[in-house]
């Protein structure tokens, strides 16, 4: 085989005419070097002469780059070409995206394939991250200078391999674990980080561009081969078995590709194409790439995802949004036997939240205060949103005033009979409401429905699950506090212990160690809870608001970052002070979407 020179090659590079696959015969991937999903290249010494000289080296460089660019440039090129002929009908697509959409030299990835169709301005480059994407929203400036209608995006795989470092994310070699179970809870947080950054580039897009579509996608079944991205990370770990090792990547990019479908169903403009099965099992360049014809179907998918936005219609599939607020500065003492004291700003947080969720979008609001805020009226409002959302919709529901404690019936919150333990209640305007009745309208929400409950309350730190037996722990004062005191919640119960052990939630359990509500009520829905405090502390009123609604607000207005709700958990109790540290956790259907989207947002 006959091979060139340095200076031939740099000849031929110069040439207007080349074009990157001309260039293909004189690159090889440099596996060392690359990084997931941004493939490196190195010259082939089989084609090309290269000098060991330091000044050969530094030349080899800049051809490298010099490689790069041309690719780039010919991609931008071939657009404005087709355009220049005046007969392309087609829509004005840009994309940006990461080695899916531009494999360096070597490979016809999905844009080298779709721009034989398609006028396509091309900003992608290998190994670009969701985050630069989001940050530099180079998008804008291209869909503003062409015109176009489409935007197409690739992105997360960086996300779901952890950088390189997937070994952190999983469990060591067990025989007696599934492949479910070797993904420890920390892999769903990189896929809710990733799907963070969607929502931002998704919204950024509807707001500032109505008419353009965007088209996504997920990854196909990737199959570890002793790579550095996959195999090498789950030999590292023990896990040595191929077919442990397929079954597990098969479910990181099922889990990846649910959320990021369950993601689109929330933005009319996006379109989510599923991969899963195009590529094969066999069509594989490496670990994380497909072959040019894996590629070739995969830009067949986009292709056709194309056509199908020409017949449908925008906003179709816009997601219903329903938020109760609820505030109670006052309760009906009679009930209470005149033990509660009054508080001074729940009300205030009531009308707080329902602004934040009106900036959100969220298009039916309801506040119930004071003698509005019955167990009937909030119980029936919540029933009626669970009747009318569907999934991919979202319910909103927040709470300020006392938090309260009654005798537990059942034993859902101790795991034995033998225990003295209490359930955590709201103290609504003419009753409590007990922390099982909550599982129980939960429970009502149809699968795939979004609920966010906001609690500023005391006990609110386990106000959806088995409390947890820790001792008090008191702060400084600096406001009321909204707790019942204990002596006041005993009295309570004994004046209305009828009623109270008539409620269809308080029945005797089985004594499991899982909690009872949980097996009697099986939540469909997600639901994240954000609440005031943890379930040993208290949470208190601060000037205007109460402490964690003031630091909801506070947080809200330093930053328009798209962050999810555990990083926004922890930007706000770093306002607060350590004896109230706000809490956060989920029930129900596990959603990364869900949990990675902008905040308080439809």
């Amino acid at each position: 085989m006959i091979k060139i020179t340095l200076e031939e090659l740099s000849q031929k590079m110069a040439e207007p005419g080349t074009q990157p696959e001309d260039l293909a015969p004189y690159f090889i991937e440099d596996v060392d070097a690359s990084d997931p999903f941004a493939p490196a290249i190195t010259l082939n010494p089989d084609r090309v002469v290269i000098p060991d000289t330091d000044d050969a080296a530094t030349r080899s460089a800049l051809l490298l780059n010099g490689a790069n660019w041309i690719e780039r440039q010919s991609r931008q090129a071939r657009f404005f070409r087709r355009l220049s002929k005046g007969d392309y009908k087609g829509p004005i697509i840009v994309e940006e995206g990461d080695s899916w959409f531009q494999f360096p030299i070597l490979l016809r990835d999905t844009i080298d394939v779709l721009m034989e169709e398609y006028a396509v301005f091309s900003l992608s480059a290998g190994g670009d991250t969701l985050a630069n994407m989001a940050a530099r929203a180079e998008y804008r400036k291209a869909i503003e200078q062409t015109g176009a209608t489409i935007l197409l995006l690739s992105g997360g795989g960086n996300d779901l391999v952890a950088d390189g470092d997937l070994s952190r994310h999983l469990r060591k070699f067990n025989p007696d674990l599934a492949a479910r179970d070797y993904l420890l809870p920390s892999f769903d947080q990189l896929v809710a980080t990733a799907l963070g950054q969607f929502d931002r580039i998704y919204r950024d897009v509807a707001a500032r561009y109505p008419k353009v579509r965007i088209l996504c996608h997920g990854y196909d079944f990737a199959v570890p081969n002793k790579g550095k991205w996959l195999g090498k990370p789950m030999i590292a770990n023990g896990i040595k078995d191929a077919r442990i090792q397929v079954d597990i990547a098969k479910i990181m990019m099922d889990r990846f590709n649910d959320a990021m479908a369950g993601l689109a169903r929330r933005h009319s403009h996006v379109t989510f194409l599923n991969l899963r099965g195009t590529v094969g099992g066999a069509r594989w360049h490496d670990e994380l790439h497909p072959t040019n014809e894996g590629y070739r179907d995969v830009a067949k998918q986009f292709s056709d995802g194309i056509k199908a936005l020409g017949h449908k219609s925008r906003g179709a599939s816009t997601p219903s949004s329903v938020s109760l607020h609820v505030g109670l500065n006052k309760v009906d003492q009679g009930h209470y036997g005149g033990g509660l004291i009054d508080l001074d700003f729940c009300v205030a947080d009531a009308d707080a939240m329902d602004a934040i969720a009106h900036d959100g979008g969220f298009a039916n609001r309801t506040q119930l205060k004071d003698h509005e805020a019955t167990r009937d009226a909030i119980i029936e409002a919540c029933a009626d949103a669970a009747k009318t959302l569907k999934a991919g919709d979202i319910f909103m529901f927040s709470y300020a005033g006392h938090g309260g404690q009654v005798k537990d019936f059942n034993d859902d919150e101790s795991g034995g009979p033998d225990r003295d333990i209490l359930d955590e209640t709201l103290c609504l305007y003419d009753a409590q409401l007990i922390d099982d009745e909550l599982y129980k309208i939960w429970s009502d929400f149809a699968e795939g429905v979004r609920v966010l409950a906001v609690f500023d309350c005391c006990h609110s730190g386990s106000m959806l699950r088995a409390s947890v037996d820790l001792a008090a722990q008191d702060g400084p004062t600096r406001g009321k506090t909204r707790m019942m005191p204990l002596a006041v919640a005993a009295q309570v119960f004994r004046n209305n212990a009828d009623f109270y052990r008539s409620l269809p939630s308080s029945q005797p359990g089985p004594g499991l160690a899982t909690p009872y509500h949980e097996l009697t009520f099986p939540v469909a829905a997600s639901v994240l809870q954000v609440s005031a405090c943890q379930s040993n502390q208290k949470a208190q009123e601060d000037l205007g608001n109460g402490l964690f609604t003031a630091s909801i607000l506070e947080t809200l207005a330093e930053t328009s970052d798209p962050i999810g709700y555990k990083a926004f958990r922890d930007r706000c109790a770093a306002r607060m002070p350590t004896w109230q540290s706000p809490n956060f956790w989920s029930v129900g259907r596990p959603d990364p979407a869900f949990e990675g989207q902008r905040v308080f947002s439809v």
